[in-house]
């Protein structure tokens, strides 16, 4: 956030995981409204497993990858690597699609692998008095 903060440069920046070794509240009160100040003047990549970044600072394209393993899970449609791309707001589900990632829009696969799933979501709502 540092380097971020001081460098005058308009050249796009990779960062690697910037919530590591901060709380969720910090994350969601100061590197999120950082990150959202900052992204109107220089494109930030961001690779990150951390939904309050991902949702939070609104972002405009969510690669989601996939590996399947050595074990050949059979996950995947055709690759060891896939990968699927797009807006938070695309949202479909389509048991027909052959492969974990064509099956489900970005917002599926961010409330998947970023918050543990409808269940997961679910019982936050519930522990938290929300539902």
């Amino acid at each position: 956030q540092l380097f971020l903060h001081l460098s005058k440069s308009t050249n796009p920046i990779l960062i690697d995981q910037p919530e590591d070794n901060l709380d969720n509240r910090t994350v969601y009160q100061e590197l999120n409204d950082f990150i959202k100040t900052k992204k109107s003047t220089r494109q930030i990549i961001i690779v990150s497993h951390n939904p309050n970044l991902v949702v939070s600072t609104d972002s405009e394209n969510i690669i989601v990858a996939n590996q399947d393993g050595q074990n050949k899970s059979g996950k995947n449609a055709t690759y060891q690597f896939e990968y699927v791309n797009g807006a938070i707001e695309h949202s479909f589900v389509d048991e027909s699609e052959k492969g974990i990632l064509f099956k489900r829009g970005i917002r599926q696969h961010v409330c998947d692998v970023l918050e543990g799933g409808e269940e997961a979501f679910e019982k936050r709502e519930i522990k938290y008095g929300l539902k």
